[in-house]
């Protein structure tokens, strides 16, 4: 009987080895699962850089744009008191005058403590560079969660990406490595007909264009993000020899100056 049973079994593999239609099919599945692993690799090297990007920006503007903006705050209280002066002078009766501006900007925007952040990777070299890129995107086909559709799968998946995707973003090689040894889990092929595998193909091709669909739209989304404009911005500007980051420092520490000026004249 289990003599029998392969025979069975290997006839239908034979028969489907030469169904163009079959053969078809899972070229255009395997076309769709290659396009969802490069898209989902274009999303993470953009969110690595943008990170990188943001720890810059913090470093070289953040501080300053924090400092005009509380001072632009300031700058208005002390603006609404010098106006209230004029029209009251100091005489006791005057109606109460209670604006607690700078106060309410201190409690929403004074940084609060933050846990501390990781180091920022250190440089690699292009070759390491080009390893992580093609492993990434090899590590994208195996374990992508939108590559399934069984839920015990996908969560196993999802907590494997989370993985790959921040080994990738702190561009540790090693790590990157050691998933890579992580086991797969095939689907055990249940014995169908062809007309349901056929059908389960169509399914499968309906459902990829779907999470395509869904990866294209995060990925236009980042692209179009101000964030991401202005590191493009930066990136050009530093290849015509300017440094933009440190001009916008520059032109918000005049802004500060001005204010501190106009402050000191108002108080």
């Amino acid at each position: 009987m289990f003599q029998k049973r392969n025979r069975r079994s290997l006839k239908q593999a034979l028969d489907r080895a030469g169904d163009t239609d079959l053969r078809g099919l899972k070229a255009d599945v395997a076309e769709r699962q290659e396009r969802v692993a490069q898209l989902q690799f274009e999303l993470s090297d953009m969110q690595a850089d943008l990170d990188r990007f943001e720890r810059t920006y913090e470093a070289q503007v953040g501080s300053f744009q924090l400092r005009l903006i509380s001072l632009e705050a300031e700058v208005d209280q002390a603006r609404l008191r010098a106006a209230h002066r004029a029209q009251w002078g100091d005489r006791e009766d005057s109606p109460d005058f209670n604006v607690d501006v700078v106060e309410q900007f201190r409690r929403t925007w004074a940084p609060r403590e933050k846990p501390s952040e990781p180091e920022p990777p250190a440089p690699v070299s292009d070759e390491t560079k080009a390893e992580l890129k093609q492993l990434f995107r090899t590590l994208a086909k195996r374990f992508h969660p939108d590559l399934v559709t069984d839920p015990e799968e996908k969560r196993r998946r999802e907590k494997v990406m989370a993985q790959v995707n921040d080994a990738y973003a702190a561009q540790n090689l090693a790590v990157m490595k050691k998933l890579a040894q992580e086991p797969d889990r095939p689907e055990v092929p249940a014995d169908k007909t062809r007309e349901q595998i056929l059908v389960d193909l169509k399914a499968e091709i309906v459902r990829l264009d779907r999470v395509i669909l869904a990866l294209d739209r995060q990925l236009q989304e980042l692209i179009n993000s101000h964030t991401v404009r202005l590191m493009l911005e930066v990136s050009i500007a530093e290849r015509n020899g300017r440094n933009l980051l440190a001009e916008m420092a520059a032109d918000i520490r005049t802004d500060i100056a001005r204010l501190e000026v106009e402050l000191a004249s108002l108080v």
